[in-house]
């Protein structure tokens, strides 16, 4: 069918102006007062019930007072007379209370409840849902006669949206198609399908001989009444109109009903939550003769609220499950005008920080209950028609704010002079220097890039110190030295940590230690002329290599014990007994102690770090891990310890001052390889199951990315500016590898592929980050990387089966 846009348009711009007159003079025109705080309200003559903290609250709306009936997990409660029936799990089993009001005295239905049972009472006969039925997805549908305990099985449905009136119980559930509303008759024990359509249709409720229903097909839903005896059905809000209000066209306007509606006598109440061009969000009305809705309370877009009807009484609060802010129970009798004005008031959840300072504003006004609030934020901004107002402050400054809250009677004015204070933005620190290593006197440009700073304050390392925003410093000897920035403003502080490495000019080095388990041997390789100055012999089943910052000792696994190599010497002066194939080793910074994996085979529940002292070479500590630990890695500052669990999947994280377990992290199949960031803000891993890299955020001790790579990944290693990773994938026998995945730090990608020997065991990365060595364990060589631009440059035999799984570089030569 055709329409004429034009006239469509000037006919949606007609009804927005109609409705929104309505609002502002109908809206306000029935008395609301707010009753209790609390949620799910029901309301049954002159008593209203709800819940809050789990406690029943019943209010006469005669005497206007209010009682609590003692309980501390109720929900969902029900009424009707003097019985009131609600959800009870303060026994720690779902069960359904059912209260006398009269008598006080309660008694308890346990068969046939589950979690999500719901009641609905009339009369003496109460339904509810529970046993879900895994194949066809609907759980049963339960009465129970009070007066005489009768329990009845009547049919399956979706019963948590069940109800009751007289001698007819309606439910939802699986029909011709999708869903459909039936109609169960308690008298004559028959069936019938009331819902003139299938679909996504639920949520009945009935009076008399009307049903209503939600059809929850698109968006939220909207409803439909069907008339038992004429079966006639009407549309009570539409599904077939686009939302025009906000000048575009989207979904239908009627789908924002949500799933808390109710019928009594010739009304029905329900909640709209979004806006457009048939209301604004709130609570409505609609009168069934005269096919009219009418709003009775208006709220921001997004409110969800329960609205319940009895006569011309509504009550209503706020869903708490879509965390609303507000807790009021609210009644509205249609039949009474406002006679009091508002007296303004508000709060505020946060009335002092850093921009961009986020607030949210709550209206608490009282007197009478408000219809219309203007905010002034303070700053020239004004927000309309929003009980509760969330604005952003973007500039520092105090600010000033007001409410003016009004319903038809009048309106009020509050002020709150410098009410908000908005200070500077946090600090976040940040530097970068012009050169990370060198041979002394080492001179370096520190450069601050930190965010919202007004101080800093500069430690270099080497006892020296300085305030001054970007300054130059010279490193006099060799060493590793790490130069913390703390920046500061009036919000707190801020530090980032860096380290430089100045290296010796004496000797040549410094040297890489490969680790030849074909024969027992380690291979000393001159990293600044690339020839095998020495080989040491050592024992059997070589794997792991660590070597001490200073460059002066190199340790190495064996198959029962770790070699300790003196590198001035190159000889091995001690061997430490430790476990049973340990794999990987660190050193900490200052070299003091080693960490060493201990895996137990066939009892995963002993799975050990060994801490040994290099001073006496003795174990002085163990720390339980996940299962067969395998790649361990230390920070910079020595505060932590990574460890990969490989047939759990995880990394394990100790801290050396307690040499405690402080975090277990879930990463990819078969982990192995470990490496951290210089800042030790990330640590990268590789899962040789998974053929991966995960980069682990050590502030949160998750994984935030997951970068794919070669074939069964091992090692893996980071230039000392922190900017690439090398990965070696060793591959498998049926599917070898031979290459090195390079990883941008900055972009989490791999950016170049390089092809080096035959099944690459272990990688490292020079002092100065200019070369990559990678041990080729199957052709008996090592290649030689360029970093700048990642391409091989030499290739150097070394002894048979290379492994050397770590950091088999020294900083420094020796």
């Amino acid at each position: 069918m055709k329409i004429n846009k034009e006239f469509y348009s000037i006919a949606l711009v007609l009804t927005t102006l109609i409705f929104v007159f309505l609002i502002s003079s109908v809206a306000s025109a029935a008395q609301v007062t707010r009753i209790g705080n609390g949620s799910d309200p029901a309301i049954y003559g002159n008593k209203v019930v709800w819940t809050s903290g789990g406690v029943i609250h019943l209010y006469d709306l005669t005497s206007k007072t209010g009682t609590t009936v003692s309980s501390s997990a109720a929900s969902h409660p029900a009424i009707y007379d003097n019985i009131v029936v609600w959800h009870d799990e303060s026994s720690g089993m779902p069960r359904l209370t059912v209260y006398d009001i009269k008598t006080t005295g309660r008694s308890y239905i346990t068969k046939d409840v589950d979690s999500r049972s719901i009641p609905a009472i009339y009369d003496n006969r109460i339904v509810w849902s529970a046993n879900c039925n895994e194949s066809t997805h609907n759980p049963s549908v339960y009465m129970r006669d009070i007066s005489n305990s009768t329990q009845t099985w009547i049919a399956e449905g979706e019963g948590y949206s069940s109800d009751i009136y007289g001698t007819k119980i309606v439910y939802s559930a699986e029909g011709r198609s999708m869903r459909d509303i039936f109609l169960y008759d308690i008298t004559t024990k028959k069936t019938i399908t009331v819902s003139p359509y299938s679909g996504s249709i639920q949520i009945p409720h009935m009076y008399g001989n009307k049903v209503i229903w939600v059809d929850n097909y698109i968006g939220s839903g909207y409803i439909d009444m069907y008339d038992i005896v004429t079966k006639k059905a009407t549309q009570v809000t539409s599904g077939h109109t686009v939302n025009t209000l906000n000048g575009y066209e989207g979904l239908q306007t009627g789908c924002d009903t949500g799933a808390h509606f109710d019928i009594n006598g010739d009304k029905i109440v329900y909640s709209k939550s979004g806006d457009n061009q048939f209301g604004y969000a709130g609570v409505y009305v609609y009168d069934i003769p005269s096919a009219k809705s009418t709003p009775v309370y208006i709220y921001p877009k997004e409110t969800y609220t329960t609205p319940d009807i009895y006569n011309d009484t509504i009550v209503w609060g706020i869903d708490s499950s879509y965390g609303g802010v507000d807790t009021g129970i609210y009644i509205c009798d249609l039949s009474v005008t406002n006679t009091l004005p508002p007296v303004a008031e508000f709060t505020a959840n946060r009335t002092y920080g850093a921009a961009p300072l986020v607030v949210l504003f709550t209206d608490t006004s009282t007197g009478g209950v408000p219809t219309s609030w203007i905010w002034d934020f303070g700053d020239w901004t004004y927000s309309k028609h929003a009980m509760n107002a969330t604005y952003t402050f973007t500039k520092p400054g105090n600010y000033t704010v007001s409410l003016t809250a009004g319903n038809d009677a009048g309106s009020n004015k509050v002020v709150k002079p410098n009410y908000i204070v908005v200070t500077n933005p946090f600090i976040v620190a940040n530097f970068s220097s012009n050169v990370t290593h060198g041979y002394p006197p080492l001179s370096i440009q520190f450069t601050d890039l930190s965010q919202n700073a007004t101080g800093w304050n500069w430690d270099f390392g080497d006892g020296s110190n300085s305030t001054q925003r970007n300054p130059v410093h010279e490193y006099a000897d060799s060493g590793i030295y790490s130069v913390n920035l703390t920046a500061t403003n009036e919000n707190g502080t801020d530090s980032k940590l860096t380290t430089i490495t100045v290296m010796q000019l004496v000797g040549i080095g410094p040297y890489a230690y490969i680790a030849n388990s074909g024969d027992n041997s380690v291979s000393v390789i001159d990293t600044a002329t690339s020839k095998v100055t020495a080989m040491i012999p050592v024992e059997s089943q070589l794997g792991g290599v660590a070597v001490t910052q200073d460059g002066k000792k190199v340790y190495v696994t064996n198959y029962y014990n770790i070699s300790v190599i003196d590198a001035t010497k190159n000889k091995v002066t001690a061997t430490i007994p430790v476990g049973n194939y340990p794999c990987g080793v660190a050193v900490s910074p200052d070299g003091k102690r080693i960490y060493v994996p201990n895996p137990v085979f066939g009892n995963p529940s002993n799975n050990t770090i060994l801490i040994i002292n290099t001073a006496t070479n003795e174990v002085e500590a163990t720390v339980l891990v996940g299962a067969f630990p395998f790649g361990v890695a230390v920070t910079l500052d020595g505060k932590k310890v990574y460890v990969t669990n490989l047939h759990d999947k995880t990394v394990s994280v100790i801290d050396t001052s307690t040499n405690t377990v402080i975090a277990t992290i879930p990463v990819g199949d078969y982990p192995r390889g470990v490496a951290i960031s210089p800042d030790g803000k990330r640590v990268y891993v590789t899962n040789s199951g998974s053929s991966s890299v995960s980069i682990i955020n050590t502030d949160a001790n998750t994984v935030t990315a997951t970068v794919p790579v070669g074939n069964w990944p091992k090692s893996i290693a980071v230039t000392p500016d922190g900017k690439k990773v090398y990965v070696a994938n060793y591959g498998s026998i049926s599917t070898p590898d031979d290459t090195v995945s390079v990883i941008d730090t900055a972009t989490n990608m791999v950016t170049a592929t390089v092809h080096v020997g035959s099944y690459p065991s272990g990688v490292a990365v020079t002092p100065d980050g200019s070369k990559v060595y990678v041990a080729n364990q199957r052709s008996d060589n090592v290649s030689i990387i360029d970093t700048a631009t990642n391409k091989v440059t030499a290739t150097m035999n070394v002894g048979r089966s290379p492994s050397s799984f770590g950091q088999f570089i020294g900083s420094l030569q020796a």
